[in-house]
């Protein structure tokens, strides 16, 4: 019997062990106790989950670099990036805000992106990566803590509010943070399993 057929996975609502083996594309597993899903089957390869993630550390990088919003009131304008919000935060004296924005939405994901694709690249080439394990598992923190989709839905919100008040403008960086929040959907519905499965 090989390491396939041996591997277990526990089931994160009940507790309950399963015999674990790949799952086809689209496929899921369920638990036979309480019907929680354990697993999906990845859809992507992991060339596909490279480039993935690759797209998403040059939006991520335009997100940072230029500006979310721009707003316009009596004929002054302002604009301001997301690093440059979080600062101006901390400075009026929202510390602790300032901190929880810039750990969800600069630090979370720029260590999601870096893991992946420091797991990633060596994995294509067909090598596994020193510290293999412990990336792995500081992948699955790291995505619980990336919100980069609910500090971009919080502008939109600020966008409509701001309307009656004065001329507000979504910027470049808006955008590339909204498409950061796709890619990373896209990268995670590929789950962490298959990465397991490639040094097996």
């Amino acid at each position: 019997m090989g390491r396939a057929e041996n591997s277990l996975v526990v089931c994160e609502q009940c507790g309950k062990a399963h015999r674990w083996s790949p799952l086809a594309p689209g496929a899921r597993a369920v638990c036979v106790r309480c019907e929680a899903v354990i697993g999906r089957g990845h859809r992507h390869a992991l060339p596909a989950v490279l480039a993935l993630t690759l797209t998403a550390a040059v939006a991520f990088a335009i997100g940072l670099s230029t500006d979310v919003l721009t707003l316009e009131l009596r004929g002054n304008s302002e604009a301001s990036t997301l690093p440059e919000a979080i600062v101006e935060t901390w400075r009026q004296g929202q510390e602790f805000i300032a901190a929880i924005a810039a750990l969800t939405s600069i630090v979370a994901p720029a260590l999601f992106i870096a893991l992946r694709l420091y797991v990633l690249f060596p994995l294509a080439a067909g090598r596994v990566p020193r510290g293999f394990a412990l990336c792995v598992r500081t992948l699955h923190h790291a995505g619980h803590w990336s919100m980069v989709e609910v500090f971009t839905i919080g502008v939109l919100i600020s966008l409509v509010r701001l309307a009656g008040l004065a001329d507000a403008a979504p910027g470049p960086g808006l955008f590339a943070l909204g498409a950061v929040t796709f890619l990373f959907a896209a990268i995670e519905s590929a789950g962490l399993k298959h990465l397991w499965w490639q040094v097996q």
